[in-house]
Order: structure tokens, then C-alpha cells, then sequence
């Protein structure tokens, strides 16, 4: 399984174009978290399945979008995804409430945007966040396609169910 994460695009739906068109096979789905919804819901993606939420720039005024979630939490293959855009969780200067939210979900992968900065970590039960985790939690920030290097995140599950997390660039 392949899922294209996007953040962030800020007015670039060519950046996501772009990226859809990058993959080397067609994804399973695609994941946008936020601040530029517009973009996102106007872009040729074909029949991928999308999933979206909406970020603080999304949340008033023109791009303000009543129906769609500040957070989602779903399962895609056997894997549950947590994700969110990130400033409501502080993660411009901490990940931890972040972190402990994703634990009390039971999430196995955790994605958020906002920062504009592509981060691939993963933890384990014990960790330098001092979060007592019940399984190893991969996280995510797929960068900004919408700011130069125009960055995306790819979360590919294996047929073991080993999470590999991997940034691209248009």
C-alpha cells in the first residue's frame, strides 16, 4: 500500500499536480493536511481515494470549509493513521501533545503539516519523549509542496506491514 501525503500547498495546485504525477505507480490514496483546501479539492488527482483536513489557514474567509475535520483518525490497509494539520497541537515548538494524542487512538502512523519542515521519525514504546507508547508509532510531516523545494511524503505498508515513510520534491 502507497499513500501520497500533501501539505501546505499555499495556492500551488500545479506543486500537487505535479506530485500525482511523480508516482511511479498510482497511490492508494492521498492524504492532504491542510492550508490550501482549495487547491487540493480543484486538482486532477484522478480516482484517487482522498482524505483531507483542514489547516489554520483553511479554517476562515475564503477558504473556510465547514464540512471538513480539523483531524481524522482511519484505517487503510491494516495500519490506523492519525492525522491533523498541527497547530493546535503546538508542533511548531513541541511534538508531545501530538504524540500522546496519536497514543491514546491507537494509532500505528501518525502525519501533520504545518511547520513546512519533512520529518521522517519513528518511536519506539521507550522514547526521548517520555510517552509510554503501547507500539513503535511512525510519524510524518511531508514538508510544503506549496514552498520551494516543494516537498511531498510517501507512507508505504509492506506486504509484513513494515512502515517505510520517504519524502519526494517537484
Amino acid at each position: 500500500m502507497e499513500i501520497l501525503v500533501l501539505s501546505d500547498s499555499h495556492g500551488r495546485r500545479d506543486k500537487i499536480e505535479e506530485a500525482i504525477k511523480r508516482q511511479i505507480k498510482k497511490p492508494d490514496a492521498v492524504i492532504f493536511l491542510g492550508d490550501g483546501l482549495r487547491d487540493m479539492t480543484s486538482a486532477n488527482i484522478g480516482d484517487v481515494p482522498l482524505f483531507t483536513v483542514r489547516g489554520n489557514c483553511d479554517a476562515g474567509g475564503l477558504f473556510y470549509d465547514n464540512n471538513t475535520p480539523d483531524e481524522q483518525c482511519l484505517i487503510l490497509g491494516d495500519k490506523r493513521i492519525f492525522f491533523t494539520h498541527g497547530h493546535r497541537y503546538g508542533v511548531k515548538s513541541t511534538l508531545s501533545p501530538l504524540i500522546s494524542e496519536a497514543a491514546k487512538r491507537g494509532a500505528d502512523i501518525l502525519i501533520y503539516g504545518h511547520t513546512h519542515e519533512a520529518t521522517e521519525l519513528t518511536l519506539t514504546r521507550d522514547n526521548d519523549y517520555g510517552i509510554k507508547l503501547e507500539k513503535p508509532l511512525s510519524i510524518m510531516n511531508p514538508g510544503s509542496i506549496g514552498s520551494y523545494p516543494y516537498y511531498f511524503g510517501v507512507i508505504t505498508v509492506d506486504r509484513e506491514g513494515r512502515v517505510l515513510l520517504s519524502h519526494g520534491y517537484v
